[in-house]
């Protein structure tokens, strides 16, 4: 049975796919559902806290920390549930929205890269993406390029707007689309560039919504600042409403309806209502750490469906070595772009829904991106011949213990090899290695007909084949590759463990190399050890077991070129305890005080029998003060977790 940290991790790997590439194993409501029952479940989860998933990558460009948090919207996926919300979050104050004293301006959801531009003494300083809204990636030269970021201003306060980064959607379909998949996808990649005179080629434009570091009485005064400064604002389609909840409610609905999307020189996924009246919206607060508003919402479009035929299916095999079924479809028209492609999931999937060869579809995009089957219409005449062997290294494929999908076991297998790469030196932080490049480096021979690249030790060793890599890159290029792969000269084990890819583990990496701290205590862990830590089952700490033994010689390997740096306590004071927090914190932050536990030894889990304490904010109720209760565990503040620091 998954655990909700398993459930969690599901959920981080279907957000990462799809800010990194467009693709998701599960669709959008299948997402959004699951995200909202987990978060009842566990509301304090620093997952719930994250902005967009993850921080984005890019080739270039230093990390930099927000001065102030860059955050995003709570989400309501339809009307109704908005309806909820409105009458949750402010009840008792229907009134006030029926004199108009309180009211909300409705405006486009655009979907692109958000973006923060700040200036000193009228003078463009720096330009940063969200990342994960509290750290983001400084792209200034590349911002340079960018139509609708002024270079200069005619305001000398220090000040910070704020605004999403899009791809003309008409240049988009005409020009580009044969080689990016969707606008959103083009517009991150045309800011991922080293040379920023290609960004400049690529054509992005900027709109501007938000200004920060300057207080403004309403919402109104600070869109006609925005347009004042020249700024390109969406002033022009919005609309403002006030009334009875219901009225809202339909205002919103109506709004949304009148919208020409297809017409719009950006893709939008929803609509946001914003309070008008700023400070009392200021007053109200927000969740997640001061990442998310209370006062504010964004609401989503129902997606649009068409009916398609599937021609023929394509197997592929992922990184941890199951199969992929990928359906090629009778090309349809759905939210502005041809769709030929659907992911079929699993063999499971295709059985259960009874789908094979000239069968007719239903199929709707996931956020206006992500195609999906939502069912069967009628049924075709051809059964869909799953592979018994491995569609890339031809080893047989074996069923997993639920028969849910077909897996290749051998580890040398090129596809999962590949992947494998991409995931270890996007975990320990080496910038410019993407999928193109492992691609055709994982085709190069020596002259011996050798492949120079056989293992993930094997990208340490590159310069042997310098004239190799010279001619297939160029040699300033190659240069750069060895001086990023070069760059990373030590990692922690848990990282080291995570990069890895062992099991699907991802975070709990951290958890492992507790109850494990070397490696030589790695090689001796045992099945029933791992099930020490919450959120690991049989089967989990099973594949990691066995896991660690396949890839061990690797990992000797790769350690003769970086090392282990050991983990640096501040003290032990917290050693062997485990710690929960649940509820907003300031002064220090809840997530400071996630850093002290791991800084002085502690552990962080969820509530169960072995916490030593749930830290308490004295205002949050919910299932873990309720557990916590139930099981007589130790409930503290604030006051008194920083004591035990003492």
């Amino acid at each position: 049975m998954k655990t909700v940290q398993d459930r969690i991790d599901h959920l981080k790997k279907c957000a990462n796919l799809y800010e990194t590439n467009g693709t998701s194993p599960i669709t959008d409501e299948e997402y959004d559902k699951e995200y909202t029952a987990l978060k009842e479940l566990e509301p304090d989860n620093p997952f719930f806290s994250e902005v967009g998933g993850i921080e984005e990558e890019f080739i270039y460009g230093k990390k930099v920390k927000h001065e102030v948090l860059m955050g995003s919207l709570n989400k309501s996926p339809d009307v109704e549930d908005f309806e909820t919300w409105l009458n949750n979050t402010y009840k008792g104050r229907e009134r006030d929205f029926i004199s108009g004293k309180l009211s909300f301006i409705l405006q486009y959801k655009i979907d692109g890269s958000s973006l923060s531009c700040l200036y000193k003494n009228g003078k463009l300083v720096r330009v940063l993406t969200r990342g994960d809204g509290q750290n983001g990636i400084d792209i200034s030269e590349n911002g340079k390029y960018v139509e609708g970021i002024l270079p200069v201003i005619k305001c000398k306060e220090e000040i910070e707007f704020r605004g999403e980064c899009y791809k003309d959607r008409k240049d988009f379909y005409e020009n580009w689309a044969g080689e990016y998949k969707n606008p959103r996808n083009f517009t991150a990649g045309a800011l991922n560039q080293k040379n920023s005179i290609i960004t400049k080629e690529r054509g992005l434009s900027f709109i501007c919504y938000e200004v920060v570091r300057k207080d403004f009485a309403s919402e109104i005064e600070k869109m006609k600042t925005i347009v004042a400064l020249g700024f390109k604002n969406i002033s022009s389609s919005t609309v403002t409403t006030s009334g009875s909840f219901k009225k809202i409610c339909e205002d919103v609905k109506k709004f949304m309806d009148n919208i020409d999307r297809p017409n719009l020189p950006f893709d939008i996924d929803g609509v946001v209502a914003k309070l008008v009246q700023i400070p009392i919206a200021k007053e109200m607060g927000s969740t997640s750490e001061g990442k998310k508003p209370k006062a504010n919402r964004a609401v989503k479009f129902l997606c649009e469906q068409k009916t398609t035929v599937l021609k023929s299916v394509e197997f592929g095999i992922g990184r941890t070595g199951n199969l992929t079924l990928v359906g090629i479809l009778e090309p349809v028209e759905l939210a502005g772009t041809t769709v030929s492609r659907v992911t079929l999931h699993n063999p499971k999937f295709v059985q259960e829904m009874g789908i094979n060869i000239g069968s007719k579809l239903l199929i709707q995009k996931s956020g206006d991106i992500i195609p999906y089957v939502v069912k069967k219409i009628a049924s075709g005449k051809k059964e869909i011949d799953i592979p018994d062997s491995c569609p890339c290294c031809s080893g047989k494929l074996e069923w997993d213990d639920n028969k849910v999908t077909l897996h290749c076991n051998n580890n040398d297998c090129p596809s999962q090899f590949q992947q494998r790469i991409e995931k270890y030196f996007k975990t320990i932080g080496v910038m410019g290695l993407g999928e193109g490049i492992i691609t055709r480096l994982l085709q190069l021979k020596d002259k011996n007909e050798k492949y120079i690249v056989s293992s993930i030790a094997d990208m340490y060793i590159l310069e042997k084949h310098t004239e190799i890599l010279s001619q297939e890159f160029g040699p300033k290029a190659t240069q750069n590759m060895l001086n990023s792969i070069a760059s990373i000269k030590e990692m922690s084990l848990d990282q080291l463990v995570e990069a890895m890819g062992i099991a699907k583990i991802g975070s709990m990496a951290k958890d492992v190399v507790k109850i494990a701290p070397t490696i030589q205590d790695l090689d001796y862990l045992t099945v029933e050890k791992l099930l020490t830590i919450d959120g690991f089952a049989t089967i989990k700490a099973e594949c990691f077991v066995d896991g660690w033994k396949k890839i061990k010689k690797d990992v000797d390997k790769i350690l003769k070129h970086v090392s282990i740096k050991e983990k640096e306590f501040n003290s032990m004071k917290l050693s062997g305890k485990n710690i929960c927090f649940t509820g907003s914190f300031k002064d220090p932050t809840r997530k400071e005080m996630e850093g002290m536990v791991e800084d002085n030894g502690g552990n962080l889990t969820s509530v169960g029998k072995n916490l030593a304490a749930l830290v308490w904010d004295g205002e949050m109720n919910g299932n873990k003060i309720e557990k916590a209760k139930k099981l007589g565990l130790k409930i503290i503040n604030q006051k008194e977790f920083m004591d035990m620091l003492k």
